[in-house]
């Protein structure tokens, strides 16, 4: 996680959907320069798994995050004129 919050900070992306992260449960691994909000299955660690990595000034814009499924999620970002769901 650390590597591509370095790449992302390189090529400076702010907010990249990631997918496989194999983390059970769902939940926000903060650090200090970027934020991870994940979700994954409930009962397995190792498959499947889905969420966002957000760098930069994204990290404070980040309003609202749902996790559906292990498969399928959610995240409100504050721009702007308009509040973005991704």
């Amino acid at each position: 996680m650390q590597e591509l919050a370095e790449e992302l900070a390189t090529i400076q992306l702010g907010i990249v959907a990631i997918q496989e992260t194999r983390w059970s449960g769902t939940g926000l691994i903060k650090k200090k320069d970027f934020s991870s909000y994940y979700s994954g299955t409930k009962d397995q660690i190792g498959h499947t798994g889905t969420g966002f990595i957000l760098s930069g000034g994204i990290i404070n814009n980040a309003i609202g995050f749902e996790a559906i499924n292990e498969r399928l999620c959610k995240i409100r970002i504050k721009s702007k004129y308009n509040n973005l769901t991704d």
